[in-house]
């Protein structure tokens, strides 16, 4: 084997001043990082000078120092602090600044907003009338519709109990629902006239019809406050509620809560020297027509005496007893006031005059 050759004395000398040179560095090291305060002045005095080192791309750390500090770094060293780029990309981001401005102006504009006010009741049928509001608003109120329907139902048997000893009679002696069946089957539905007189049957039932294009108007906000024009909303507006009326006819004669089931008419079948000998039960098909259609008439008069009429009234007036002493001018409007607990002079728009 070849003996390996000794160093030379000058070697060994550069050798063990590389090594004092590298302990010394690593002693100052801890007390360069505590301060100037820290470091003993032993150490400061044998320190060699500093190295200059080019400026890291990171932020500082072990594996960034030279292979020789890398062993002798403390473990308990101070961590440094990362630069701000490295804390940014870690939160969440941010949004946009067009974004952030719009959600502001938003919340600005609902903070700062005032209430819309409040639309009357004739500010809201005009704006059904015309189109403008559409929705809920503008819908059918049925119960209160129906609520009044059934008053002026009960209203109605209540005047024939109360007129007519027959109706009583038969409606204390005879069971309702066997008695009603069979005044529905007997039911002269082929025969026009129903042999009552004209009163009847040429004024109450165009009054009755009336008073439920009333009820019916002043609980649809595309018909309520509609003044007399020949214009679609209008006859819009009269052919909704002839649909209506008709339906209610029906059971004024024979639903459950009509004059066949609490009048008991159809029941009886007799002769009388006002027909020349004529049977009769006093029932026929023509208050199934008379009672929508000429009530459509009327309902249609007392819409031009509110035009032309009324205004003029209301002009020189408001005082309520000559008001409501004008009932016999408007009857049928002012019935179906009463039954939404209206005066009888009540109406849903102005009665201005015309110019």
């Amino acid at each position: 084997m070849r003996a390996r050759a000794k160093p030379s004395a000058g070697l060994r000398i550069l050798k063990a001043t590389c090594s004092i040179c590298a302990f010394v560095a690593s002693a100052a090291l801890p007390a360069a990082a505590l301060g100037p305060a820290a470091a003993s002045p032993a150490v400061a005095t044998l320190s060699p000078p500093p190295i200059l080192v080019p400026p890291l791309q990171g932020p500082p750390g072990l594996d960034t120092l030279p292979p020789s500090l890398q062993e002798t770094a403390l473990p308990d060293a101070p961590e440094p602090q990362l630069p701000t780029q490295s804390i940014a990309a870690d939160a969440p981001p941010s949004p946009p600044a067009s974004l952030a401005f719009s959600l502001a102006g938003a919340v600005s504009s609902l903070s700062n907003a005032a209430p819309a006010p409040k639309l009357t009741n004739a500010e809201l049928d005009a704006a059904c009338q015309s189109g403008a509001l559409r929705g809920k608003p503008c819908k059918l109120e049925w119960l209160p519709m129906l609520w009044e329907a059934l008053e002026a139902t009960a209203i109605e048997n209540g005047g024939n109990i109360a007129l007519d000893s027959d109706t009583r009679n038969d409606l204390a002696h005879n069971p309702y629902w066997a008695t009603y069946v069979k005044c529905v089957h007997q039911y002269r539905f082929r025969q026009w006239t129903d042999d009552t007189p004209f009163i009847v049957h040429g004024i109450g039932h165009p009054m009755q019809g009336a008073s439920v294009y009333s009820i019916f108007a002043q609980n649809d906000p595309k018909s309520r406050g509609l003044l007399i024009a020949n214009t679609g909303n209008y006859w819009r507006a009269h052919l909704k509620a002839m649909a209506f009326v008709t339906l209610f006819e029906i059971q004024w004669k024979i639903g459950p809560a009509s004059e066949a089931a609490i009048g008991n008419s159809g029941l009886n079948t007799y002769t009388t020297p006002a027909l020349n000998g004529k049977t009769t039960n006093e029932t026929g098909f023509q208050d199934f027509v008379i009672t929508p259609v000429f009530g459509l008439g009327w309902n249609i008069a007392e819409d031009l005496v509110d035009r032309f009429v009324m205004p003029h009234i209301w002009k020189r007036t408001h005082n309520k007893l000559i008001l409501t002493a004008l009932l016999p001018l408007t009857p049928c409007r002012d019935a179906a006031n009463i039954l939404r607990y209206k005066p009888f002079y009540y109406r849903d728009y102005p009665l201005t005059p015309l110019r």
